[in-house]
């Protein structure tokens, strides 16, 4: 073979690994990236969330560090449900993730539970109150 033909294969191997990378990265990316809609629903249920009793309840026993925002279309039957949207709840103690109750999103609940965010590390902020 010619040195031409090998560094135009290695090119076009480069190019097309490249490409693959990046469609793959968009693609998950946009799975769990919110765009301006979902921002709009999620302000939304974030309200909820905070007017809501179990959130009271939560914040009265534990102090709450973070409201985090997510969406999640990765494995989603339907990409545009209002299931694909959670807000977490990080407190000392545990994270909390509220999801909407029904298609209309007319309540919101506490569904899951996850590890704690701060239990090996203190906030990155200087919450107050809170000493290291």
């Amino acid at each position: 073979m010619r040195k031409s033909t090998i560094i135009l294969s290695v090119l076009l191997y480069a190019s097309i690994v490249s490409i693959v990378y990046l469609l793959a990265d968009r693609y998950v990316f946009r799975s769990f990236a919110p765009d301006i809609e979902d921002q709009a629903i999620l302000g939304e249920m974030t309200m909820m969330v905070l007017e809501s009793q179990q959130y009271k309840a939560i914040a009265a026993k534990e102090t709450v560090y973070a409201v985090k925002q997510g969406v999640d279309r990765f494995n989603s039957g339907d990409p545009s449900s209002v299931y694909s949207y959670e807000i977490a709840i990080v407190t000392d103690k545990d994270t909390y993730g509220f999801t909407c109750d029904d298609d209309a999103c007319t309540a919101v609940s506490n569904g899951s539970w996850g590890g704690d965010l701060y239990q090996d590390i203190h906030p990155i902020l200087p919450i107050g109150g809170v000493k290291k």
